[in-house]
């Protein structure tokens, strides 16, 4: 990357490393789609990095690595016992397997509920069983056979979660679909499925002092008081990574320890938009790809600011649209530089500066603070 300095006039040159994301390769992996995925994704960090204000423009390539690893996929197959945080909350079943068919007995368990001996592999069960599709998918199922298990199942969705002692429950893997038979599993040690019966008992004392049931979001497990509140989070939850998310401890603290690096501004500017929200036509997404669906528009109807200056008092300028052809945002920016233009156009007065103060200014030594005040 290249960039002048603004001192010197000189030509700076360093090198940056721009990355993309780890992806699976398998035999069926297409080889030119995923080179087109992973370019796309360094073409967009180097695009950010210049983006930033930095002042750095691209120079040339020094060199381009390619990093392989074995894949060694989750897989569930012998029965393990179920950990004592989670056996102790009721709401997960851990069926009684003789064979490695966890996963397959737990989703027959999930679509064919009892009220006792949930764990239990009967007769019945095993006949039920037999109405899933498991055309060419081996039972040591990995997360991809779940994508597969899906696409020959479509009445069916499957979320996988996991467990370990320190962040307990989180997302492994969330379905792309949302079909009428939703089922929650949870894998255990890389290799045992069980089935989760209820999933808010089960993240009830992680994510709430609530002891009442709650509604869990799967992508990121906050929880929300109803359905239509969870629905309203869930459109933008939607176009994330499932992950969880993982607060600051209670009385945290984020603070600037070193103030010999602080500089305090003569002016701030706090804004604030109104918007109204428009929806997006579009087509339908390829549900068996990644994709990012744009349902709405953001369309600016007003806005305030504040400019808060160091020996000056302003009132905060509000403005809100009354007519289809006003432009919002140009309006802010005018309104904006006027204000500045305003603040900066007072007289410049003179510092008071007495013969006792400058005796003073003189004797005075710059002392090396302590990182922490």
């Amino acid at each position: 990357m290249e960039k002048t300095d603004l001192k010197t006039a000189e030509s700076l040159v360093e090198e940056h490393q721009f990355r993309s994301k780890n992806e699976i390769v398998l035999e069926s992996t297409n080889k030119n789609e995923l080179w087109s995925l992973l370019t796309e994704q360094v073409l967009e960090d180097l695009a950010k990095f210049q983006m930033n204000g930095s002042g750095w423009t691209f120079h040339s390539i020094v060199a381009l690595d390619i990093h392989t690893v074995g894949y060694e996929p989750l897989n569930g197959s012998s029965w393990v016992p179920l950990p004592k945080f989670l056996a102790s909350k009721k709401a997960i079943v851990n069926m009684k397997i003789a064979d490695n068919q966890c996963f397959k007995w737990c989703i027959a368990r999930a679509l064919n509920p009892v009220e006792k001996n949930l764990d239990r592999i009967t007769k019945h069960l095993r006949k039920q069983a037999e109405s899933l599709n498991f055309k060419g998918i081996d039972f040591l199922m990995s997360l991809q056979a779940v994508d597969k298990f899906e696409r020959l199942n479509t009445e069916i969705s499957v979320n996988v979660f996991r467990f370990d002692n320190i962040s307990k429950v989180y997302p492994l893997k969330i379905s792309k679909f949302k079909r009428q038979k939703e089922i929650d599993l949870m894998l255990l040690e890389n290799k045992h499925y069980c089935l989760v019966k209820n999933l808010s008992r089960l993240m009830s004392m992680q994510t709430s002092k609530h002891h009442g049931e709650i509604v869990v979001c799967r992508r990121c497990l906050n929880h929300f008081p109803n359905d239509k509140a969870l629905e309203k989070h869930e459109e933008n939850c939607q176009n994330h990574d499932a992950i969880k998310i993982v607060l600051p401890e209670k009385g945290s603290i984020l603070e600037l320890k070193i103030h010999k690096h602080s500089m305090r501004v003569p002016i701030v500017v706090y804004a604030d938009f109104e918007s109204f929200t428009k929806p997006i036509d579009s087509c339908q997404p390829d549900p068996d790809r990644s994709f990012t669906k744009a349902y709405q528009k953001h369309e600016p109807s007003g806005f305030c600011f504040h400019a808060k200056c160091l020996d000056k008092y302003s009132e905060p300028t509000l403005f809100t649209k009354t007519r289809k052809e006003e432009n919002v945002a140009d309006i802010f920016v005018d309104m904006l530089e006027n204000e500045i233009d305003r603040v900066w156009s007072s007289e410049v007065k003179e510092m008071i500066f007495s013969e006792d103060d400058r005796a003073k200014f003189e004797k005075a030594r710059v002392l090396d603070l302590p990182e922490t005040i």
